[in-house]
């Protein structure tokens, strides 16, 4: 066998070998950067017992309140200038979340939630996320 044969029997060993490497790198951040509710420490990340997974495309927000609109639901406008002015931020469908167990502070509707890489915020579009583990 010569070594150009050789050469061409590894190359696509060794580029499945990269792929694999590459996959399973950090994953890049789903929050926009400018939002201004990153954690410092992993402490809300380990006080949660609640695992979720958007089902939709959502928005964590350091306070909803200003988002709603008159119907209730959230107002778009209201919506980007918070995310532009880093009080919001939307997530894609299927970003994993954590919640520290409901109660009265943290209600089931509008749950503090923190993502794997620390951003956290109350989900100001409930109704959005499957329960995955309690």
């Amino acid at each position: 066998m010569t070594w150009a044969r050789i050469r061409r029997s590894i190359a696509p060993a060794g580029a499945l070998l990269l792929l694999a490497a590459c996959a399973n790198g950090p994953s890049p951040s789903h929050v926009a950067p400018g939002y201004r509710g990153k954690l410092p420490d992993d402490t809300m990340v380990e006080a949660s017992t609640t695992e979720l997974v958007t089902t939709a495309p959502v928005v964590i927000a350091l306070d909803c309140r200003p988002l709603s609109g008159p119907g209730g639901g959230l107002d778009p406008a209201a919506v980007d200038r918070a995310v532009a002015a880093g009080a919001a931020a939307r997530l894609p469908e299927g970003v994993t979340l954590y919640t520290p167990p409901y109660s009265a502070a943290n209600s089931r509707a509008q749950p503090f939630v923190v993502t794997d890489d620390k951003y956290a915020g109350r989900l100001c579009t409930g109704g959005s996320v499957k329960v995955l583990h309690t």
